[in-house]
């Protein structure tokens, strides 16, 4: 296991500066082969993904399903969010952006992708394709809570980047709301990769040829999540109904419940708590449907 999933060099990753400023890359050979124009068209054409596996994006926001999908009858069951071709087709005519989600929980090879990446950064991992239409962004000006590596796979990608932002402020709405110039600008063809830190702002447009991306995103363990998990032990001891007086002395029991949490803080066990945190369970189960029979594996 190694940063070769992601670089084409290895030694690249130590010109990651983690949180801080985006890198441009060359990307691993084998990562950006997963994925090509021609395996997307499948995946619509013969119905291999249900929404919301796969979204249809404009710059305002998501299209509602009811517009390129369908449900489909199979003897007295029915399945919604099967794909219509022709109507997403149409909508990638008007400028949107075909988003597929959380591909690690339906396609194989980046499944194990995502549990290789997972094991060696200690983070979630998650991957998402963007396929794009000539000229055309189809999600619109953003910032992303985790950090991403973006591979570019087929066509072309002009990147307009905002630099993160001072303070906290601007953290309410993931919606970019500026109104000056991209910090920078840059080019992605297929092979290249690009690292955005979290908070980043992006937009991006597809090429003359259209555009197919993928998206790792990386999501490490935050502070927040740390101080949730000891709240939350703190919350298992507080019987549900107690509550605070409606006459009389209401700050003592306030008091009484600072003090039990700079109590469980000061008991907390940081090499435990931090262990909790980072858990992350497989994607890839290991577990056979029939006993004695192992589960196949995807072979690059």
């Amino acid at each position: 296991m190694s940063w070769s999933d992601i670089f084409a060099d290895p030694s690249d990753r130590a010109r990651v500066d983690w949180g801080r400023s985006h890198l441009s890359f060359a990307a691993a050979p084998a990562t950006a082969a997963l994925l090509d124009f021609e395996r997307i068209d499948g995946w619509i054409r013969y119905g291999q993904v249900r929404y919301p596996q796969f979204q249809v994006n404009m710059p305002a926001g998501g299209m509602p399903p009811t517009m390129f999908t369908e449900t489909r009858r199979y003897l007295a069951l029915s399945m919604p969010g099967h794909p219509v071709t022709a109507a997403v087709a149409e909508q990638l005519r008007q400028g949107a952006t075909l988003r597929f989600v959380a591909i690690e929980d339906w396609y194989p090879p980046i499944a194990e992708l995502t549990d290789r990446l997972a094991a060696l950064l200690g983070a979630a991992v998650s991957a998402f394709a963007f396929y794009t239409p000539p000229g055309d962004d189809g999600v619109g000006a953003h910032w992303d809570m985790a950090d991403v590596f973006a591979v570019q796979l087929e066509g072309t990608k002009t990147w307009h980047l905002w630099d993160i932002p001072d303070g906290t402020g601007w953290q309410d709405d993931q919606t970019l709301r500026t109104g000056r110039d991209a910090d920078h600008v840059l080019e992605l063809t297929p092979g290249d990769g690009l690292y955005l830190p979290a908070g980043t702002g992006h937009r991006a447009f597809a090429g003359p040829e259209g555009s197919l991306h993928l998206s790792l995103t990386v999501s490490t363990t935050t502070h927040r999540r740390i101080v949730r998990a000891l709240l939350e032990d703190v919350l298992a001891g507080v019987p549900l109904l107690d509550r605070l007086p409606v006459d009389g002395d209401r700050l003592t029991p306030v008091a009484a419940l600072l003090r039990e949490v700079a109590e469980a803080a000061e008991k907390a066990d940081p090499a435990e708590l931090l262990a909790r945190v980072d858990r992350r369970e497989p994607v890839i189960s290991r577990a056979p449907l029939i006993a004695g029979v192992d589960p196949a594996r995807h072979v690059r």
